[in-house]
């Protein structure tokens, strides 16, 4: 990776490029070329940010977005896991913000709200722009993604990329859909006094089987770029897994009461019971949606919660014990080594990864900048160091081509890496490929293209002259092997001493520096997914 030059995105190219084109063919006059180089500006200016919102904002009081702050006095349990969640993080997170700026930069604005939309679905839906600061932007807005993003949602029109349509169209009394039925819905076969119906609430509520389907999760997490890449497939992996033909489904992991286990849900009303005395016991999910990610900003949501330091820190602890839960119910890790060794001869360890765990490939996501990598460290009986593969340079990163100190030559080159982070791959104008941290690519002059293309993609393996992206997570229930030789010269005491660790990290510290970030590098964590260790003879 590295840093990135401005690029126009591919449906900004083509308007630029088509104008020009046709003023060229057409042997218009310098003043009719400039008109129509102008139009060509504007439409790099104007697409493909594909926002789903073409004639939004509406007219004030046609929409009503409801605050998650409303939903709070009735569910406060629930409240209180979302409010520390990722879902209420989303546009706080300073990264994205520094990322989607990055984005809208190297695109010439061309993105759009392609970001922004699935980090403030009602802020974009309201009408705020892609780049406005966040202390600029409406509190609701800075929920990220609320209560209602999710339970206004009745029908699966979108897909992917937060294609959805506005949650709440205008209704003053606003329906709340979810897994039970209103206590005046009519539903066959359910009783009035049945588990599976609520009691009377203060708004109009509805059944909808969506809400427990994986689909309603891929609305977000599977992301198509304009030109057809594949950013993020997490509800695609899925959808393809044996985990869907099980039936299991993103809830039944992520809203589990043990992260990354699909357990029956814990039985407790979903109200406040001292304002709903008669509510009954349900199948209730967590809404702290444990996933990879975690906040970076001190305090997030401390105030929200009511809770002093301590108490915050411990909610904090159980926050990242959670996490960690997850990624130990995720991945399992077999080692192969030889029980003695003799000086001077190749010692073979092989490490299977395996996911057991994970519904989707491991890592998923935005894989791109998700590190999933193996530290191997075989020592000698007085700590010298004969082989070390996955450790970290002194800024913290792998040693592999982002590295600060590989670059500058003053570390080697870790050739025995194994690491599962993608890689996006960029054609650069003289035709070749590069890694890049974005799809964007880093050329000051983009490379003109023909649209609709005169090469079939699948002739060409990819969509040309665009970025793809090269993916290595596991798929489930499936494995990857990494094989190392592991050289054992003469003159060394025994025993060998050998140490694995599967680790994970959400974001590398060179996207840090790369967005300008240097001061978040302190805050990434490393979890230890799995770890192993073992004691090796020396036979003479």
């Amino acid at each position: 990776m590295g840093h990135i030059k401005p690029r126009l995105s591919r449906g900004g190219r083509a308007i630029c490029f088509a104008a020009s084109v046709a003023a060229r063919r057409a042997g218009a006059a310098p003043a009719a070329f400039f008109v129509l180089a102008v139009l060509g500006v504007v439409g790099c200016v104007l697409t493909p940010g594909g926002t789903r919102l073409a004639n939004y904002p509406p007219p004030p009081g046609k929409t009503k977005f409801l605050s998650a702050t409303d939903c709070k006095t009735c569910h406060p349990a629930e409240y209180r896991e979302w409010r520390s969640s990722m879902h209420a993080y989303a546009q706080t997170s300073p990264v994205f913000v520094a990322f989607n700026a990055f984005v809208a930069q190297s695109t010439g604005g061309t993105s759009g709200t392609f970001c922004v939309r699935c980090h403030t679905e009602i802020g974009i839906s309201q009408g705020e722009g892609s780049l406005i600061p966040n202390n600029e932007r409406s509190a609701i807005a800075m929920q990220s993604n609320g209560c209602i993003n999710c339970h206004a949602m009745n029908t699966r029109d979108g897909q992917a990329s937060s294609l959805f349509r506005v949650p709440i169209p205008g209704d003053p009394e606003p329906v709340i859909y979810g897994p039970f039925y209103g206590h005046d819905e009519k539903a066959p076969g359910i009783a009035p006094d049945s588990p599976m119906r609520l009691i009377k609430a203060p708004h109009k509520t509805m059944y909808r089987g969506y809400i427990k389907n994986s689909r309603l999760c891929g609305a977000c997490h599977d992301v198509l770029l304009p030109d057809g890449t594949r950013l993020e497939e997490a509800f695609s992996e899925w959808r393809n897994s044996p985990y869907a033909r099980k039936g299991i489904t993103c809830q039944n992991c992520h809203m589990s009461p043990e992260p990354g286990k699909p357990l029956a849900f814990k039985v407790a009303p979903i109200v406040d019971t001292d304002l709903f005395p008669d509510a009954p016991p349900r199948p209730r999910t967590s809404h702290t949606f444990t996933g990879p990610d975690y906040s970076l900003v001190q305090a997030f949501a401390q105030s929200d919660l009511g809770l002093d330091d301590k108490a915050f820190a411990q909610h904090t602890a159980l926050l990242e014990q959670q996490r960690v839960t997850l990624f130990k119910n995720a991945a399992t890790m077999a080692v192969g080594n030889p029980a003695s060794v003799g000086a001077g001869q190749t010692m073979h360890v092989t490490v299977a990864v395996t996911n057991t765990g994970a519904g989707h490939n491991f890592p998923t996501g935005f894989t791109a900048e998700r590190q999933l990598w193996l530290e191997v460290i075989v020592t000698d009986a007085s700590g010298a160091e004969l082989f070390k593969s996955g450790d970290l340079d002194r800024f913290g990163d792998l040693r592999d081509g982002d590295s600060g100190p590989v670059d500058d030559g003053t570390a080697p080159y870790d050739w025995a890496l194994f690491n599962l982070e993608a890689q996006f791959i960029v054609h650069n104008f003289r035709g070749v490929e590069s890694e890049n941290v974005t799809t964007t690519n880093r050329q000051l002059s983009p490379v003109p293209f023909e649209d609709p293309a005169s090469l079939a993609a699948p002739l060409m393996g990819a969509p040309t002259p665009v970025g793809r992206i090269f993916k290595r997570g596991i798929p489930p229930l499936q494995t990857k092997t990494a094989r190392y030789r592991i050289s054992v010269p003469q003159g060394v005491s025994g025993p060998l001493k050998l140490s694995v660790r599967l680790r994970y990290r959400n974001l590398p510290p060179h996207l840090m520096r790369d967005l300008s970030l240097p001061e978040l590098r302190s805050k990434l964590r490393i979890i230890d997914v799995q770890t192993y260790q073992a004691q090796i003879a020396l036979s003479r």
